[in-house]
């Protein structure tokens, strides 16, 4: 190849972090717009975070769909982000590590007639099988739509084991399946050995390492904070009370916090006490853990007696004349000793212990699940709107807590400027892979680029960047062909994503020659070519693009002695033929002719797509040039592939590739492509892979005619 650019656009994904998600949207707004449901696929991926201080409203975002008692015989985790997450729901396999996620090509089923627009959470049922609860919306035959809730069951690539419907649009819950996933554990691997060990202090669970030193939030020491972290582990209903301790003036100094205080001592301390073990429900035999408070104040409440109001029905302090001194505000109260009361108020909602951070979690439960620990705490973050609500973590066994980050935004880098064909499709992608990656893409214009980026694109990254190779195929091109740069032998390294789009080209003619020789249709062209040998020209771009790779398959399927002109670029302009008369036919794409043509200049004697795909323009059918005889076989397309790098993976490529070929199946896209007289893509890698070497093939038979240095 002649330049680098023939490889019109890249795609890869950046380092930057996507974007927050909006507010899941109304059902009738997915309803309404069922293209552009929301994100069925992670905005996050798990990763270790190590640090003294982790970000724990990254870690604590999901609830459980599973019953706490059948934890321990689980393997998948439901992770379900919860009304005020930004992130779709998931399974995590505690074996092997890694999330799952409803694959792309689940979001249809039964050749479109249902569509997912929305995954709401994962739970389980009575077999221990994971439930996704899925909005659908179904296209009835005749036109309509209608929406329903339902549940469906998938597999280790999370694909429908058991659609949430059957076609018909029947309940699929009673339907059994062998591969669905399973909760059940492996008989004898229910749980790794680790040297993590859960440790409880005051009540607070922790894990500690071999060295004893806490791989979760060490547990409080100060009573009152170790109560009220307790107390948290459960949601506290509004207008709940409790015990605490205030001073001559109606000062808190112990807040409301304790089920129960013994009043100040002569030494003006009091023993504060909770319990030290993990029973939801203390009894007398629950350990418990105290300590002496020393209180510092003044006799100065000698004639403070406690009074209730009789209007409000609360208790407060009167002097010695009957004056209120401390106003009726508590549901019971002692008298004071040695300048300090008990008393009994409303628990206190908005109390922190000093220095408490409201992200940390307050975690009341640690239990081993495969070879990860879940933890389950209370959490108030934006996860959560503000509001106490009981969340899940996770950590590992080297004590990392996993965080699941944000995925990396997808970078569409196009090499060319803004307005082509590239740019289009990446545009196209960028409008669509959104919904279905759950991840921010943006669409970048680099205009040069050195053979080193080429080396980074092709060889390093992993699952971080795609090449979207434009226009040709084979990579790398045909030797003796394309003199392409010492990149091109670097394309045979990429590991193959799905076919992009397809578009043929067109053979024209110009019209007042056509009918001065009497040419009108494929026929009527091979006709003369061969009473007429060497005097027809056909117009085509350079060496190594499609218009070449056309003139050669044209030439040796019919034998027609045709002379090739060669203009620089891709493709001649139409304006040869209507003004410069340079050449009679060309080879070039429709956008290349369509305004030649709605004037009558041009006249389309054939494309080069497939016997059973004819086109059409503007509702005039077009024949394909393979419909004649002596060229049956003939195509020649335009090709927009994706290819990933060397050291990527297999997983992560055929998920785009999924991805990919639901956008392309949308009917928003659909119409756009037949707009454009393009043939989707979508395939599978291994059908890139084969269309490849049917490609190199084509070049081998295009080339197998001998001929005359084309004339340029």
């Amino acid at each position: 190849m002649k330049r680098l650019h023939v490889f019109a656009s890249l795609l890869w994904l950046g380092t930057a972090l996507s974007s927050a998600h909006a507010a899941p949207s109304s059902y009738q707004e997915l309803h309404s717009n069922p293209e552009r449901a929301l994100p069925m696929q992670p905005a996050w991926q798990l990763q270790p975070v190590d640090a003294a201080a982790p970000p724990w409203e990254d870690i604590f975002v999901f609830t459980l769909g599973i019953a706490p008692e059948l934890m321990a015989r689980s393997r998948w985790l439901s992770l379900n982000p919860g009304q005020h997450g930004e992130r779709a729901p998931a399974l995590f396999d505690t074996l092997d590590g890694r999330a799952l996620f409803l694959s792309p090509v689940a979001r249809s089923f039964c050749d479109g007639r249902w569509r997912a627009v929305w995954l709401e959470r994962i739970g389980i049922n009575t077999a221990l099988q994971p439930m996704h609860k899925v909005w659908l919306v179904e296209r009835k035959p005749e036109g309509g739509q209608r929406t329903t809730v339902a549940y469906g069951r998938v597999d280790a690539q999370g694909r429908w084991a058991v659609p949430p419907v059957s076609c018909d649009g029947k309940d699929t819950t009673s339907i059994d399946s062998p591969t669905a996933l399973s909760y059940l554990m492996p008989g004898d691997s229910a749980h790794a050995e680790s040297d993590l060990r859960v440790d409880t202090v005051a009540g607070q669970p922790g894990l500690r390492d071999a060295r004893g030193q806490w791989r979760t939030p060490p547990p409080q020491r100060d009573v009152a904070t170790a109560q009220w972290m307790r107390d948290r582990q459960e949601p506290i209903p509004p207008g709940s009370t409790a015990t605490g301790l205030v001073d001559a003036r109606g000062r808190t100094v112990i807040p409301f916090i304790f089920s129960a205080l013994p009043d100040a001592t002569a030494q003006r301390r009091i023993r504060l006490c909770t319990a030290a073990g993990q029973d939801r429900q203390p009894d007398a035999g629950t350990p418990r853990m105290c300590r002496w408070q020393r209180l510092r104040g003044s006799s100065t409440d000698a004639a403070l007696q406690p009074v209730k109001d009789p209007d409000t029905g609360r208790w407060g302090y009167q002097d010695a004349q009957g004056q209120w001194v401390i106003a009726p505000q508590f549901q019971a109260a002692r008298p004071f000793r040695h300048g300090y009361a008990v008393v009994t108020g409303t628990f206190p909602q908005d109390w922190r212990p000093p220095g408490w951070q409201d992200d940390r979690p307050i975690i009341r439960k640690l239990q081993r699940v495969g070879r990860h620990w879940v933890a389950e705490a209370m959490v108030r973050n934006a996860s959560t709107g503000g509001q106490w609500a009981l969340r899940h973590g996770l950590l590992n066994d080297a004590g990392q807590w996993l965080a699941p980050v944000p995925e990396p935004t997808l970078h569409v880098t196009v090499l060319v400027p803004p307005g082509g064909r590239s740019s289009h499709y990446a545009g196209m992608l960028a409008s669509h892979l959104p919904n279905l990656l759950g991840r921010g893409v943006q669409v970048d214009h680099v205009l040069k680029a050195t053979e080193a980026d080429y080396r980074r694109l092709m060889m390093e990254g992993g699952n971080a960047k795609v090449l979207l190779a434009a226009m040709r195929l084979p990579r790398g091109g045909i030797e003796g062909v394309h003199q392409g740069p010492p990149i091109d032998a670097l394309m045979q390294s990429l590991r193959p994503v799905t076919l992009l789009a397809s578009q043929p080209l067109v053979l024209a003619i110009d019209s007042t020659k056509a009918d001065t020789l009497g040419i009108h249709g494929i026929d009527d062209l091979l006709a003369y070519a061969r009473a007429h040998p060497g005097s027809l020209r056909i117009g085509t771009g350079e060496d190594g693009w499609t218009g070449h790779l056309a003139f050669g398959q044209f030439r040796a399927l019919s034998g027609a002695d045709v002379q090739r002109v060669v203009f620089k670029g891709m493709y001649p302009d139409s304006d040869v033929i209507t003004k410069e008369h340079a050449v009679d036919l060309l080879f070039a794409p429709v956008n290349g002719v369509a305004v030649a043509v709605r004037r009558g200049q041009l006249r389309v004697l054939g494309t080069t797509a497939e016997a059973a795909r004819p086109q059409s323009f503007e509702g005039t059918p077009w024949p394909t040039l393979a419909s004649s005889a002596p060229l049956a076989g003939f195509t020649a397309y335009d090709r927009f592939s994706l290819w990933a790098p060397a050291n990527s993976e297999a997983a992560a490529n055929r998920l785009l590739q999924e991805a990919v070929e639901q956008v392309l199946a949308t009917p928003e896209v659909l119409k756009q492509l037949q707009d454009l007289q393009v043939v989707g893509g979508g395939g599978s890698p291994e059908s890139l892979l084969a269309l490849e070497d049917e490609e190199r093939e084509r070049w081998a038979r295009a080339l197998s005619a001998p001929s005359s240095p084309p004339a340029r």
